[in-house]
């Protein structure tokens, strides 16, 4: 069952469990008030009779019984009967069946020696209820006053009571269940919008789709802005899955490229090396000095590709205090030992940063190894601190970057021109920012004013 005739039903149980309550305690209520409140009426009258017989006198019984007289028997209304000392009816206004009640020998001595009195009588199987009132005159006449009227009276209220809850009920219900039918369309309108995009979501794959804002800062509205944060999450999600998956087919592509020319080198020569055994001794050499160049050249190329594996798995690095400067000395001293001239410039020690040392080796080595291929035997490494960031520069003086270029230099396998696809195998630059991303630093490369490329890392520096 949808929400909508769930809430309408439910909303229709509260107002008719609410009303049957309300007016089975109206109905207690009245029914233990009705008898006293026509007990009390009929008091008033007998009482306001007898008053009006001791002011008035008896000049309306000279007048005789009233045109139209009430009989109990077919009508509820309250007559008065109007008694002498001796029980003779002085004036009546109504009767039982066309003849006198009558009182209880009972009653008239206790109106006598009281004042008042009230009974229920039965007269020709009609119940009445009786109140009476003394009266007496200043020339010595005097009797019984009795106000009467059926007991039906009390149960007719109370039936009229009742068709009016009745009636007031289903009226309330009614009314209930469409106000609520309409509310409650109204309230869940976006939950049928919402339904209604998801299932379009569903079956066109589109994550572009949003719900319409909803004012109202209800649960509906919350619901709508959290449901169309959802969905840009998952776009973006879904746009950096597709972005991932592309550049992993391209990496697949491009490593593949990389390993069939090792290997069809290696392939070739072996070939020659089986098939002409009389080939010279200088051929031989030359063709297994090619095997091993290019198994060298495809052992680095594996051991990077499973190194920006381990990044793309994001394996954590061990941070920990690092003086930057005396690693970058290090690496700079065994650079010249392999006998490259390199100019090292520090500003300040100690600088202290957080990082891993082997890997912050590693990348200071790939962008050394870049500079001596590509940057013509002048390079400049310089180490400063700025604004709490130890940065180390790793200038040359070779033909520098294209504009166009400086971006995609870090891409892998990306290579800047032809020149410098002769050696190498494009992966260098793609570890060292992947090194660079896994500490939280920063990796820039630029062109330096008068020729030459800039390489600049930014490491944050270790609190104190």
């Amino acid at each position: 069952m949808r929400i909508r005739r769930r809430l309408v039903l439910y909303a229709a149980g509260v107002l008719l469990v609410g009303m049957v309550i309300f007016g089975v305690l109206l109905n207690a209520l009245v029914g233990s008030a009705a008898p006293a409140e026509q007990d009390s009426a009929l008091a008033a009258l007998a009482a306001d009779t007898a008053a009006s017989i001791e002011a008035a006198g008896l000049a309306f019984v000279e007048a005789g019984d009233p045109l139209f007289l009430a009989d109990a028997d077919t009508s509820v209304d309250p007559f008065v009967v109007v008694y002498a000392d001796d029980g003779a009816v002085l004036y009546r206004t109504g009767v039982v069946g066309g003849v006198d009640p009558g009182l209880p020998a009972a009653v008239v001595v206790e109106t006598q020696r009281i004042g008042v009195s009230e009974a229920t009588i039965d007269v020709n199987g009609r119940s009445l209820r009786v109140q009476t009132a003394e009266w007496s005159r200043p020339d010595d006449t005097g009797g019984v006053v009795a106000a009467i009227q059926a007991t039906e009276f009390v149960e007719q209220q109370l039936n009229g009571l009742r068709a009016v809850l009745w009636f007031s009920a289903i009226v309330t219900v009614i009314a209930g269940v469409v106000v609520s039918w309409l509310v409650a369309g109204r309230a869940l309108r976006p939950l049928r919008e919402l339904a209604a995009t998801t299932a379009e979501i569903g079956e066109t794959g589109d994550l572009s789709r949003r719900l319409p804002d909803v004012s109202a800062r209800d649960e509906v509205g919350e619901l709508t802005s959290n449901f169309n944060e959802m969905l840009q999450r998952v776009e973006d999600s879904h746009g950096q899955l597709e972005t991932a998956l592309e550049t992993q087919r391209r990496f697949v592509a491009d490593a593949s490229h990389e390993l069939r020319s090792p290997l069809t080198t290696i392939r070739s020569n072996a070939g020659f090396l089986l098939e002409r055994t009389d080939a010279s001794q200088e051929d031989r050499l030359e063709a297994i000095d090619d095997i091993r160049t290019e198994a060298d050249r495809m052992s680095h190329l594996v051991d990077d590709l499973l190194t920006l594996a381990r990044a793309d798995a994001r394996q954590t690095v061990n941070l920990g205090p690092l003086e930057i400067t005396v690693l970058v000395e290090d690496v700079v001293r065994r650079h010249q030992r392999a006998g490259h001239v390199v100019d090292l410039e520090i500003t300040e020690r100690p600088i202290v940063v957080n990082g891993d040392d082997h890997t912050l080796r590693s990348l200071i080595r790939i962008l050394l190894d870049n500079a001596t291929r590509h940057g013509g035997g002048d390079i400049t490494v310089r180490v400063e601190l700025r604004d709490r960031e130890a940065t180390v520069s790793v200038c040359d003086r070779g033909p520098g970057i294209p504009g166009d270029q400086l971006d995609q230099v870090f891409n892998r396998f990306h290579r800047v021109d032809t020149a410098r696809s002769a050696s190498g195998t494009g992966l260098g630059l793609a570890i060292a920012a992947e090194i660079a991303d896994a500490h939280g630093a920063s990796l820039v490369a630029a062109n330096r004013t008068g020729g030459g490329a800039a390489f600049t890392v930014g490491l944050p520096v270790a609190p104190r």
